[in-house]
């Protein structure tokens, strides 16, 4: 029993720095939009399939 609350415990702190992760990503993207000029449409789109997949997965497994 220890071992699968152990496992559920990493895979809660996967999702949480996953998450994390993202959200670094897109200030990364938000500064360089603003600030640089550049296009950045593709990696938007990308950020969004990702948060979205991450969405589901915690509604899945409630990780938050």
């Amino acid at each position: 029993m220890c071992l699968i609350k152990q496992k559920l415990k990493t895979k809660h702190y996967q999702y949480l720095y996953l998450k994390y992760k993202l959200e670094q990503k897109q200030e990364k993207m938000y500064w360089y939009n603003d600030h640089c000029g550049f296009d950045t449409n593709k990696e938007d789109k990308r950020l969004d399939h990702l948060w979205f997949w991450l969405e589901r997965i915690n509604n899945k497994y409630n990780y938050a």
